[in-house]
């Protein structure tokens, strides 16, 4: 169809733009979702902290050094999982601060809708579609914000754009 370019945009044969190539998107929207899921920053290190408190040592060494050492093997596993949760909870914070409350509602409308269910072919279209319904915002607005959002999540996390 066509050729991308340096810039990451697609050309057709005349080498206009068709479309361009979003690096981050898949992975900030499952930030989003993952977020979602574990029920925001504070609960997810609440579950985080019990998980730790009911493992016990079992090991060769002593039962608090064996403990100590898994306790330190389960938050290094979850760094990354922390990461991603507390740069979605920044977005959403500095959003309500600046008083973008509809950018907010967009996000929960699309990405936070049926969060424990993968994503099928058709499902963020008709999410935009109900969102767009409820907020006071045109599509292409609402795929603005998302996108908008999306690149936020991607700088708090330190991702290459």
């Amino acid at each position: 169809m066509g050729n991308a370019d340096d810039k990451g945009e697609t050309k057709d044969k005349r080498g206009e733009a068709l479309m361009k190539k979003d690096h981050i998107r898949d992975y900030a929207t499952e930030a989003f979702r993952f977020y979602a899921r574990s029920g925001g920053r504070d609960k997810y290190i609440k579950n985080l902290v019990e998980d730790l408190q009911r493992q016990k040592g079992t090991g060769a060494c002593s039962p608090t050094e064996a403990a100590l050492i898994s306790k330190e093997e389960v938050i290094a596993g979850k760094t990354a999982e922390l990461a991603d949760i507390e740069a979605v909870d920044k977005v959403l914070h500095a959003l309500d601060v600046c008083g973008h409350r509809a950018i907010i509602q967009a996000i929960e409308y699309v990405y936070f809708t049926d969060c424990w269910r993968d994503i099928e072919r058709g499902d963020i279209s008709s999410r935009v579609h109900h969102a767009e319904l409820h907020i006071p915002a045109s599509e292409r607005q609402i795929y603005y914000w998302l996108a908008k959002a999306r690149r936020m999540v991607a700088v708090e996390r330190g991702l290459r754009l």
